[in-house]
């Protein structure tokens, strides 16, 4: 089933992915100085959190047009207006009386520019330090340059593509998102490391049973660990959970060509290889 006739298609197909992903950051990061557009958590500003039950999201947007204005799904609706540092959000919780009906208090979050600042500048450092540490483990693993690579090459798709995704469907980077990120580091190579090992182990004459194998493995995990991520996304209403959620959820699909299509194509290319100049395991 992997190695198809048409598998080194669709691993060509992950590769030139990755590619587009990476021209994409390069674009955002060219245009607007970083690699995803801020959210308050990293740039500053105020957040307004109101529980609602029923909300016409339309017209709220129209009585704040400087707002960034969000709803959450889940049983519990909460309604999220971002505003610029400088509005005064006593106005805008006025205002929200006459578009929206709710009781009680809405929460409000100040972050600082200078903080979110800062906040940003750890995030990047945060994510190339996991990257490059998880890079170092891998090649400590493996202890061969061709698996360990292919490894990397994997996890930076599906940590790249995802970040490229999340870009297209305008969504800003935050703290929830970054957490999901670095959740990503790890959980990407899981599959791959599981995928390599089976190959090496078994050798090049029995490659494709051990790619099943692991195949059945890794793809019940990653079924039940998406099944447990939509219920988090579709029933939380809690908009940290919803964020680390659906940015699970698009690396975890990413995850599935990167590991079985690309990630195993390369290693059979690179056993054929082998083979050719007459290396025996």
């Amino acid at each position: 089933m992997i190695f198809g006739k048409y598998w080194k298609i669709f691993m060509w197909a992950t590769i030139v992915f990755l590619i587009f992903s990476v021209g994409i950051l390069v674009h955002n990061t060219i245009t607007t100085g970083s690699f995803l557009k801020k959210d308050i958590d990293l740039s500053g500003g105020k957040t307004i959190t109101i529980q609602v039950d029923n909300v016409d999201i339309q017209n709220v947007k129209a009585a704040f047009p400087y707002a960034n204005v969000r709803l959450t799904t889940g049983i519990t609706k909460n309604l999220i207006i971002e505003i610029p540092f400088d509005r005064n959000e006593t106005e805008v919780v006025d205002g929200l009386h006459r578009v929206v009906s709710f009781s009680g208090q809405p929460s409000i979050r100040t972050v600082g520019p200078a903080l979110g600042s800062i906040f940003f500048q750890q995030a990047q450092i945060s994510l190339v330090a996991a990257f490059i540490l998880m890079a170092i483990v891998v090649f400590i693993i493996f202890r061969s340059l061709v698996p360990s690579s292919i490894v990397v090459l994997c996890a930076a798709t599906d940590i790249i593509g995802t970040m490229a995704i999340l870009s297209l469907l305008d969504v800003s980077l935050s703290l929830p998102v970054l957490a999901a990120l670095l959740t990503l580091i790890g959980y990407s190579v899981d599959t791959d490391i599981l995928l390599t090992n089976e190959m090496l182990k078994s050798g090049r004459k029995d490659y494709r049973e051990s790619v099943h194998k692991a195949l059945k493995t890794g793809l019940t995990m990653t079924g039940t660990t998406l099944v447990a991520l939509l219920a988090m996304y579709f029933v939380s209403g809690s908009v940290v959970i919803e964020q680390i959620a659906f940015t699970l959820l698009i690396g975890l699909l990413i995850d599935m060509p990167a590991t079985w299509i690309t990630n195993a194509g390369i290693m059979k290319m690179w056993f054929e290889k082998m083979e050719k100049k007459g290396v025996h395991k």
